[in-house]
């Protein structure tokens, strides 16, 4: 007892370090993970500030572009060009000798003089005068590709405290992330750029996707390393459970038939010479049966042994199914009636020929019978029935033994299984039957079921298709 509580105690203990392995291992994973996406989210926003920064020269270059280029192409030798400022209209003259100059008036200015002038005016208009949301919302997005940043954010811009139409589709100020005041000239509009990202939390964490999903699987394997190790465990404690049981129920099958022939030898060793031939061929019957009896429950044995290795193979020929159950069937009863109870078979009239092993199919059969015979602990009740449909043949098998409860139904099918009633010699087996039984129904291509009620009986279906 106190071997067993250690045992136990044990277990327990290394069940509550491995989860305790697992867990801490997992909230490892997690916390750095959890730094990875903030180190991402401090990254991101210096990206987004580095990117805010720098749009404000990005759009007076693509105005100055824009400007000067429409200037160029406005003007010739002798023409004009009208540019309108918040401080009036300034008409330019190209002259080929003078250059641009301000119109009716002598004096000149060369490139770098009308370049400045028209910085000066430009730095003073309100942006959605100069460029159009189209072309804001692309220079924007192409700015935060300069600094690694692949999602398309909302935006709007507000000059002088007041929102204008040069804004992002969709623009929600609810939902405002970013603002940043951007640098302006001495005497230009103060100017802010607001900004949120839809998809941002989406994005940071698809930048770290691949660190989330090392976290994810090494946590799966973890998990289920653990289970697993634990489910084998457990199966393993049963298998051998399950072959001690085997070693000591085969055990008590050879040792029963041995000491009958142990007997019958000394009793023809001892008294062989006074013995006439009468009892003389009852003590060799004797011996010839137990062998005969050992040598099928070996050969059981070693039918099992070849499933195992995928060896045993059927031998296909026409047979017919109600002949092959009536000869089955014609073995039980002279054992049931020495018990004072009965076997009955019923066959409804019609063809039940099919394609079969005939040898392994009536061993099937066998067991179920005997089955049904060994566990009526009384009087035998068992009751045969054959029928068909159109599309597959129908075999019941039905006692009114001890029964099974439902946790024996489940694993009735089970190599080395038995049902006992609490001493495992109470019924003779080796818990290779029902699994041999099922095996070969499989393999000619049907099912068996069972069907159960505990301190009532059983009943066993078997099912098989017709050949087509």
């Amino acid at each position: 007892m106190l071997n067993q509580l250690i045992s136990k105690l044990r277990k327990h203990a290394l069940t509550a370090v491995l989860t305790a392995a697992v867990l801490g291992a997992l909230l490892l994973q997690l916390n750095l993970l959890s730094g990875e996406l903030e180190l991402q989210k401090q990254q991101f926003d210096s990206d987004v500030s580095a990117t805010a920064s720098a749009i404000n020269e990005r759009v007076r270059l693509y105005v100055k572009r824009k400007s000067t280029g429409a200037l160029k192409r406005s003007t010739s030798n002798d023409s004009t060009v009208t540019i309108n400022t918040p401080m009036g209209t300034t008409t330019l003259r190209w002259s080929a000798t003078q250059g641009a100059v301000p119109y009716g008036s002598g004096f000149g200015m060369d490139t770098t003089m009308i370049s400045g002038f028209l910085d000066d005016f430009q730095s003073s208009l309100p942006w959605e005068t100069l460029i159009s949301s189209a072309e804001m919302d692309s220079l924007l997005q192409s700015e935060l590709r300069v600094h690694g940043i692949r999602t398309a954010p909302k935006w709007a811009i507000i000059e002088n405290g007041y929102l204008n139409s040069l804004l992002s589709d969709s623009f929600e100020t609810g939902k405002v992330s970013y603002n940043f005041v951007l640098a302006e000239s001495f005497f230009g509009p103060t100017r802010q750029l607001l900004m949120y990202f839809p998809s941002g939390k989406f994005y940071l964490a698809s930048r770290v996707y691949l660190n989330l999903f090392v976290t994810l699987l090494f946590s799966t394997v973890i998990l289920f390393a653990f289970f697993s190790v634990q489910r084998q465990g457990r199966k393993q404690k049963r298998l051998a459970a399950v072959k001690s049981d085997f070693i000591s129920n085969m055990s008590h099958e050879f040792k029963t038939p041995l000491a009958t022939i142990s007997l019958a030898v000394d009793a023809l060793l001892r008294n062989g010479e006074k013995m006439n031939a009468e009892q003389m061929q009852q003590y060799l019957g004797i011996i010839k049966s137990e062998n005969k009896r050992m040598n099928a429950q070996m050969e059981s044995v070693l039918q099992m042994s070849m499933m195992d290795k995928e060896e045993l193979t059927l031998t296909v020929a026409p047979m017919d199914l109600e002949a092959c159950l009536r000869e089955a069937v014609s073995h039980f009863k002279l054992t049931a009636e020495q018990r004072q109870g009965w076997i009955d078979l019923s066959c409804e009239p019609g063809e039940y020929g099919m394609e079969g092993d005939l040898i392994q199919f009536k061993s099937a059969l066998t067991n179920l019978i005997d089955n049904a015979i060994k566990y009526s602990l009384d009087a035998p009740q068992v009751s045969v029935k054959l029928d068909q449909s159109p599309t597959e043949f129908r075999i019941m098998v039905k006692d009114r033994g001890i029964g099974m409860d439902e946790d024996t139904q489940r694993q009735v099918f089970d190599r080395f299984y038995r049902a006992t009633k609490g001493n495992i010699h109470d019924v003779k087996g080796h818990g290779l039957g029902l699994s041999f039984v099922k095996e070969i129904i499989e393999k000619h291509g049907g099912s068996i079921q069972v069907d159960s009620t505990l301190n009532t009986g059983t009943t066993f279906t078997v099912v098989l298709p017709k050949n087509e």
